[in-house]
């Protein structure tokens, strides 16, 4: 996991040893809750890869242009289809070798035509 990892042209994430890329979602919003550092918000694309998820928040400041979600370090994982409002996945990721202060707990909205 990591907040704003390497990002290469067209604002596509380096691909790590093995990684091949899945599925690419624009339209999304996301919120990230690091627990002991606070909220995150941003609104771009997800990429899922065989080994993460990459939230890319192209308009976003400097200092969160993208965050990266390990797959397996995830759990309770929900897709939530609410009557009212966008579809949205729910999850929980441990943070990587220490790397932040606690758990992160993630929103991944889908607001242009559903997953």
């Amino acid at each position: 996991m990591a907040l704003n990892p390497p990002l290469g042209e067209g604002m596509v994430p380096f691909r790590v040893d093995g990684e091949h890329f899945c599925l690419q979602r624009d339209g999304v919003e996301f919120e990230l809750k690091i627990k002991g550092m606070g909220k995150l918000t941003g609104a771009g694309r997800v990429i899922v890869t065989t080994m993460r998820l990459v939230l890319i928040n192209p308009l976003g400041k400097p200092e969160f242009k993208a965050f990266d979600l390990p797959l397996a370090l995830t759990h309770h994982e929900k897709f939530n289809q609410p009557i009212f409002g966008s579809n949205y996945w729910y999850g929980i990721c441990r943070p990587m070798n220490n790397s932040l202060p606690g758990d992160i707990e993630f929103k991944i909205w889908f607001t242009e035509g559903g997953c």
